[in-house]
């Protein structure tokens, strides 16, 4: 597979706290050709990569590409991301094959691992610049997340029980958790690398959960068993957990922002009531750890990207220029503020056949 040179840098790139909502210019379309839904955009690092998924509704098919980003504008043709193995029709089902699950790894000589899927279920992850893949005996690796201080990732297996976490470190895979009711998902390294933010789902409810990795302990942080609890991230410091629930919504499929300390014994507060989940991934931080970018869960005004302030207050929503906004993903580079993210219409115009890739710059 033909490879976009990225940086030797590996610094993780965010953005700084929320802009003023003011003075702000309309989004501007990374155009590609795909006839499918562009999903989960992610920079690289060193902000040189994009990284996204086309899903073919038709099909049920995924497909990950990888191109050159410039700040505002792609460059090169996109490349679809295809281990060198499976060229060819193999076990992973050719045609019918998934590729998903795009994680970009922030140190170290791995670049990033992904999801391969065939049509039995059977779901394997690629590691760039390994040799072997990181199989699952015919159940499903996924879930993938770096550790940001070294060379490792946490993921989730359905080898064991419902589903447990492990933890893959140059070609050593040790098991994390031993849970034989419950599937273990999600997972999200703390900024320090000692500490595993994850999901465990039962079978009428799922709650945010702490593992030490060090110590092979779980605990609790979000028992609630009559609601079900999703995608926690960290702040930047490590001390609080973002998190989706639909405790208190009118629907198992509503969900809101939360926010709880990263220890046992925190209240959670609800930072946004009404808001949409990413297609994957967990919502991002601004780096000073007082705002969550996230979708407002609000048809009427276009489901606006927002900055959700952590202490509450109305959310600061960015006038992008356009709706059906999906999966915001923020970087600083050169000094200027952007969120790629993708989105199915400008304003004024007709609902778009596809969902597109779109960046946007907030003014500062």
């Amino acid at each position: 597979m033909k490879r976009i040179a990225l940086a030797a840098s590996f610094a993780l790139i965010v953005v700084a706290a929320a802009a003023p909502a003011s003075a702000q210019s309309s989004a501007t379309q990374l155009k590609t050709s795909h006839e499918g839904h562009a999903q989960y955009p992610q920079v690289s690092p060193d902000g040189t990569s994009l990284a996204y998924e086309v899903l073919y509704p038709a099909d049920k098919r995924r497909e990950l590409f990888m191109v050159g980003f410039s700040g505002r504008s792609l460059s090169g043709d996109p490349e679809k991301l295809l281990p060198e193995s499976m060229a060819s029709s193999s076990r992973y089902g050719g045609s019918k094959r998934v590729i998903h699950g795009f994680a970009w790894a922030t140190t170290g000589n791995f670049r990033y691992a992904y999801t391969v899927s065939d049509n039995q279920g059977t779901q394997d992850i690629y590691v760039d610049n390994w040799s072997a893949m990181v199989e699952s005996a015919g159940a499903a690796n996924k879930n993938a997340d770096w550790d940001p201080t070294t060379a490792r990732f946490v993921f989730s297996s359905g080898r064991t029980g419902k589903g447990d976490l492990y933890l893959w470190d140059q070609g050593s895979e040790l098991q994390l958790t031993y849970d034989e009711r419950n599937g273990e998902l999600y997972p999200k390294f703390s900024p320090d690398g000692t500490k595993v933010a994850f999901v465990r789902a039962g079978a009428s409810s799922s709650q945010i959960m702490l593992l030490d990795v060090n110590l092979f302990t779980s605990m609790a942080l979000v028992p609630w068993e009559d609601s079900d609890s999703t995608r926690p991230s960290f702040s930047p410091d490590g001390s609080k957990i973002a998190f989706f629930s639909n405790k208190g919504t009118d629907g198992v499929t509503k969900f809101g922002l939360w926010v709880t300390d990263a220890r046992p014994g925190g209240t959670p507060r609800n930072v946004g009531a009404a808001v949409k989940i990413p297609t994957k991934g967990a919502a991002h931080w601004t780096p000073d750890g007082k705002g969550i970018v996230a979708v407002l869960d609000d048809a009427d005004k276009g489901d606006p990207v927002c900055i959700f302030p952590v202490d509450g207050g109305a959310p600061n929503c960015l006038d992008t220029g356009t709706r059906v906004n999906r999966d915001p993903f923020l970087i600083v580079q050169d000094s200027s503020w952007k969120v790629v993210y993708t989105a199915q219409q400008t304003t004024g115009a007709d609902l778009a056949e596809w969902q597109e890739l779109y960046v946007y710059d907030i003014p500062r």
